[in-house]
């Protein structure tokens, strides 16, 4: 009897180390979405002070999560073809987005005549970031057809691209002031919500 406790007992253990990996992503990834939106929503902050140095750290930190939250969530989750897509996509935006944070980071530290090779070399990962937004809607689409994952979760992954393309379009048209709170609840708000319920997910599944 005692031997069949013990066994138990370590079964348990060995268990509970897996289920306490995905909560703790899941946590950091609920609090890297809320992070990532609030960084995006003062990102206009101009080069060299204070609020642009604390947006762009705060907004690399943040996407480190989502990718290591990401990471845990499409592993628990059978969603076949579509979600490898999806999250092939949504990883090369994130790196991209993290590789673009570096360079806000570390070009101005630089001298002029090198600032302005990175500054270059910035322009190609910003516009692959958004690959994250096309990977999200995969993703949200590969989710509702396996049925696994909750709506509340899988209907903004899905609505991803389709909210950025109509909420930076209507930016535009709009202008000042409206433009950029719509450009950003196009963007990094809606994107931050989704990573959020996605980590909300992991930390209960955990």
């Amino acid at each position: 009897m005692q031997s069949r406790i013990v066994q138990a007992q370590w079964t348990d253990d060995r268990t509970a180390g897996p289920e306490s990996r995905v909560r703790a992503a899941g946590v950091a990834m609920a609090a890297g979405a809320v992070v990532f939106a609030a960084a995006g929503y003062v990102a206009d902050a101009p080069p060299g002070t204070i609020g642009y140095l604390v947006s762009n750290a705060a907004g690399l930190a943040a996407v480190a999560c989502v990718l290591v939250g990401m990471n845990a969530f499409v592993r628990g989750e059978s969603l076949g073809r579509l979600g490898s897509w999806g999250t092939g996509l949504i990883r090369i935006g994130l790196v991209a987005t993290i590789v673009g944070y570096l360079v806000n980071l570390i070009g101005p530290a630089l001298p002029e005549a090198a600032e302005g090779i990175v500054a270059i070399a910035g322009i190609p990962a910003w516009s692959l970031a958004h690959l994250m937004y096309a990977g999200a809607t995969v993703l949200g689409l590969a989710c509702l057809r396996a049925g696994s994952v909750p709506r509340i979760v899988a209907v903004p992954l899905a609505a991803g691209l389709p909210v950025l393309l109509i909420g930076v379009g209507l930016g535009l048209a709009l202008g000042e002031p409206s433009a950029p709170v719509l450009t950003w609840a196009a963007t990094e708000g809606q994107a931050g919500l989704a990573w959020l319920l996605v980590g909300l997910r992991l930390s209960a599944r955990g």
